[in-house]
């Protein structure tokens, strides 16, 4: 006789239920992530926000940025259709601007690196004063010289951004941006200083830290250096030259300011500074009428003289502690440095003479 069959357990039904139940569920989710997701809207109404997305982002980060500035309702769904879709590779790294009623979909083309998507890219490059900024943007026919001169160099607009100086010179981050044509030059000022904010607070500054000291700092560090790795050594010599009782002058001595300080935006303009063409002569290093003449000033000039990098700001940060108090170019964009004045002396005839 067969043997009797034994009834199925509930255990089991149970068992088998839950199982068909989270693979359903599972495909619902599935399905939901990657067919409807991608072009349901986000949270908001359309207002326009500048996102910077860092190098190297991850899904965990890049969602939560987007979920930080309000792109996106939910960063655990934009993670997983991230991951399910495998979206994450095309993303760049940069500043965007986002509007926080953009579809996934559309948020991941902006930022995928479709320059259709993105706007006139623009660069610009460490150590460009305001004028040349300026200029850059006028050629890529984004904004009028004039207007942006306006808006950096504005009270209103330093007024609320609280950037610590006369003008925006210096608080603007040279980078990569994208700006569509006739984009506000007070949106573009409020987009280079916010990247200046992140990338500033990045280094952890001490709260008592004079900020337009240091930006001015840096500013002269990044005009004089050619190369990173002396960044720290030049903001060291001009620590000693502004501190050691050694150099009672206090007098930096630094080309680049004599040279900004003929910029045409600068006021009073000096009567050396007529017909300056970018060449400094002698009658440019005497004339006490410059502002920023610092063979003539003692101290740090009025404000910066361009727009520093990061890694100047990490030397004017952070100055090495070298017994230098002078230095002179060579002719490969390196620097000999010097402790005593009968040292530079040499170090001058030996480079500038060409032996």
């Amino acid at each position: 006789m067969p043997a009797e069959s034994r009834p199925i357990s509930r255990w089991k039904i149970w068992s088998a239920a839950w199982v068909v139940m989270l693979v359903v569920g599972a495909l619902g989710t599935a399905y939901d992530v990657l067919y409807r997701y991608p072009d349901a809207p986000g949270p908001g109404i359309g207002q326009t926000l500048k996102v910077e997305i860092p190098p190297g982002v991850g899904p965990d980060k890049l969602s939560r940025i987007l979920y930080e500035k309000g792109i996106i309702s939910s960063p655990g769904r934009f993670r997983l259709w991230l991951r399910l879709a495998d979206q994450l590779p095309g993303v760049k790294a940069g500043l965007f601007e986002l509007r926080d009623n953009m579809t996934p979909a559309k948020i991941l083309s902006v930022i995928s690196g479709r320059p259709e998507n993105r706007g006139v890219r623009v660069t610009i490059p460490e150590g460009f004063t305001l004028g040349q900024i300026a200029k850059t943007l006028e050629d890529a026919g984004i904004v009028a010289q004039e207007n942006f001169f306006m808006a950096a160099g504005k009270g209103k607009t330093l007024t609320r951004l609280r950037i610590p100086g006369p003008s925006a010179e210096g608080f603007l981050f040279p980078d990569t941006y994208f700006f569509e044509r006739g984009t506000p030059a007070e949106d573009i000022v409020s987009a280079m200083y916010e990247n200046f904010s992140t990338r500033f607070k990045s280094l952890g500054a001490p709260a008592k830290t004079d900020l337009f000291e240091l930006v001015t700092s840096a500013s002269i560090v990044q005009a004089e250096a050619r190369v990173v790795d002396e960044m720290p050594v030049i903001a060291g010599v001009y620590h000693n030259r502004l501190t050691d009782p050694s150099f009672p002058s206090r007098l930096l001595q630094a080309d680049p300011t004599v040279a900004y300080g003929c910029e045409p935006g600068v006021v009073p303009r000096a009567p050396s500074c007529a017909g300056f063409i970018g060449k400094l002569a002698r009658k440019h290093l005497e004339d006490s009428k410059n502002p920023y003449n610092t063979y003539r000033h003692a101290g740090l000039p009025p404000g910066p003289i361009c727009a520093p990098g990061i890694n100047a700001l990490k030397a004017a940060l952070h100055p090495k502690d070298v017994p230098y108090l002078y230095f002179v170019a060579r002719k490969d964009g390196r620097h000999r440095f010097s402790r005593t004045l009968l040292e530079h002396k040499e170090a001058v005839k030996l480079y500038r003479e060409g032996r």
